[in-house]
């Protein structure tokens, strides 16, 4: 006769086990991988467990920008759901810790007084005045050396390398200082950017995209690499 309890029970069956684990926050989520193989191996196999841990992209937020001033039956469109910044990495890096931001990105005749690349001198692209929301994930990571952590998090494979910066991901990052912010992407990946290619690409020698070095101009005073980058998100009608 077993001498197993219905909680033990319960817990050798991966759906109901999924459904217990998706109660936990994420932090509990993360740290009960430890707890039995069984608790591993259902978060590893669970989209809907990954997801949670940013391991996973969720894409249900995902939309074209739009702009902030379009209209629908009188009705005004405006940003749906914020997306969620992955505060896993908080524990990880404190000093690069992804946020989220709502902007509105102008696209106006005098373009590259924001979107300048520093040290060109070309000439003022000039478009019809437009603005769109956008969500901005916002990062930094120092430019002179890599932060100093733990030996556990500078493992190959610590969990973090593998963990979207926020959900829905992006899928770019562009160089910012003060109000200006490069044309052209400084890290692109096209399935999403991973905490793990954040800091290859800040780590690298010479870090660029494509043979064009990141300008040092970009350096901020704090002796950092500051970046922002758009996620597309839904829309809500007010």
């Amino acid at each position: 006769m077993s001498t197993q309890s219905a909680a033990e029970r319960a817990f050798q069956i991966p759906e109901l086990l999924e459904l217990v684990l998706a109660y936990l926050a994420p932090r509990d989520l993360l740290l009960s991988q430890r707890t039995a193989r069984s608790f591993r191996s259902t978060i590893q196999g669970s989209v809907v467990l990954r997801r949670k841990l940013f391991l996973e992209p969720d894409w249900k937020l995902e939309n074209s920008l739009f702009s902030a001033h379009a209209t629908s039956k009188g009705s005004v469109s405006r940003p749906g759901r914020k997306p969620e910044n992955n505060r896993l990495l908080l524990r990880a890096f404190p000093g690069c810790y992804p946020t989220i931001t709502l902007v509105i990105i102008s696209n106006s005749i005098n373009r590259q007084a924001r979107f300048g690349v520093a040290g060109s001198h070309s000439q003022i692209v000039k478009s019809p005045l437009s603005e769109q929301w956008s969500w901005d994930v916002c990062i930094s990571f120092p430019a002179d050396a890599r932060p100093d952590v733990p030996a556990a998090v500078d493992h190959p494979e610590a969990s973090w390398r593998k963990m979207y910066l926020c959900q829905p991901p992006c899928s770019e990052l562009y160089l910012v200082r003060r109000w200006q912010r490069g044309l052209r992407p400084a890290i692109i990946r096209d399935g999403g950017i991973r905490m793990g290619d954040f800091v290859d690409e800040a780590t690298k020698p010479k870090p660029g995209l494509q043979g064009r070095d990141w300008h040092v101009s970009y350096i901020s005073s704090d002796r950092d690499w500051h970046f922002e980058g758009s996620i597309k998100c839904s829309s809500v009608e007010a």
